[in-house]
């Protein structure tokens, strides 16, 4: 049988509550792809401090995905002028490969101001699956520098059309 998905948008009075939440996905997905010399509550410590004040900013928002009222995937984004800039996507282990990607972009794509016209995403270099379907969405490299991190861009009305055509990813 499958899940029943639904997508919300995060209400920011709530954050304290979702954060450790985020994290928790975020660490299961990430410490094997990209290990830290940090022990886990350093990098709670550390991702608490970026993510807490940030989520405060006005044009922050995160789309929460919950299958059958459980907590699968979250996209950490902002907006500025015509850009999206996509901060963080994380889906739990055993909907990765599953609609939910799709779906939290499609519900993020359709909910976007008008005057959207470019897509920007960082990837940690070595997660070659992320990667690998940024450049699947046409997305290039913007910047090569000595950071961990791959900053790419795309054409927001190309990849509005893959995800309106339902392409399979």
């Amino acid at each position: 049988a499958s899940a029943m998905i639904a997508i919300s948008r995060l209400n920011k009075k709530e954050k304290d509550q979702w954060l450790p939440r985020f994290f928790d996905l975020l660490y299961e997905n990430m410490h094997r792809i990209t290990p830290s010399i940090l022990n886990r509550d350093q990098e709670w410590e550390q991702w608490l401090n970026q993510v807490s004040p940030a989520l405060d900013k006005e044009p922050r928002q995160v789309l929460m995905c919950f299958a059958d009222g459980e907590l699968v995937g979250f996209l950490q984004y902002y907006t500025r002028n015509d850009l999206l800039m996509i901060e963080e996507v994380q889906i739990s282990r055993q909907y990765q490969r599953t609609f939910v990607f799709y779906r939290l972009c499609k519900h993020l794509l359709d909910t976007l101001p008008e005057q959207i016209s470019i897509i920007e995403a960082y990837a940690d270099k070595r997660n070659h699956a992320s990667v690998k379907l940024m450049g699947r969405l046409g997305m290039v490299t913007v910047e090569e520098d000595e950071s961990a991190f791959i900053h790419m861009r795309g054409s927001a009305q190309a990849i509005r059309t893959i995800f309106t055509k339902g392409a399979a990813l």
